[in-house]
């Protein structure tokens, strides 16, 4: 089964701004494996380049979180679609493109992302806390100080 499969980067690979726990090692894995890789990230695609390029990983796609849905036009010859990330936003535009999400600091760990032993060595920080989602993003109301009296 080939799988296509966008990384943020940005608290999800271990290169981010915020280490976040998917290494190098395991999207080498992934690609070994026969998957699509690539990043869909808020960084411009000219600094998502230089991360693979640094990284000596051919990625298939670099583009903007907001272009998503074109990752998915251009590969139609894969039996599944993921993208990995850590926000909210991630998850919004994965849905958006009718892609997998999947929250870096919750998911269970793929096949691609296990070593010789079968386990996930996690980044350099681990899988990191889960950030709780705000009031507003609840749709809760948030009341004022003067009525909490």
């Amino acid at each position: 089964m080939v799988l296509l499969i966008s990384f943020d980067i940005d608290g999800t690979l271990e290169t981010g701004n915020g280490p976040g726990p998917i290494t190098l090692e395991m999207v080498r894995r992934a690609l070994a494996l026969g998957h699509v890789i690539g990043s869909c990230s808020d960084r411009p695609v000219q600094d998502q380049q230089a991360m693979w390029t640094a990284a000596g990983i051919e990625p298939s796609f670099t583009v903007l979180k907001h272009k998503l849905d074109t990752v998915k036009a251009q590969f139609t010859e894969v039996e599944a679609y993921y993208h990995i990330g850590d926000t909210e936003l991630d998850q919004h535009y994965a849905r958006l493109s009718a892609f997998e999400f999947e929250q870096v600091q919750t998911m269970e760990p793929h096949v691609w992302m296990l070593n010789d032993q079968g386990e996930a060595d996690w980044g350099p920080n681990g899988r990191g806390m889960l950030r709780a989602p705000s009031a507003t993003t609840l749709g809760l109301s948030v009341p004022q100080p003067e009525a909490w009296g």
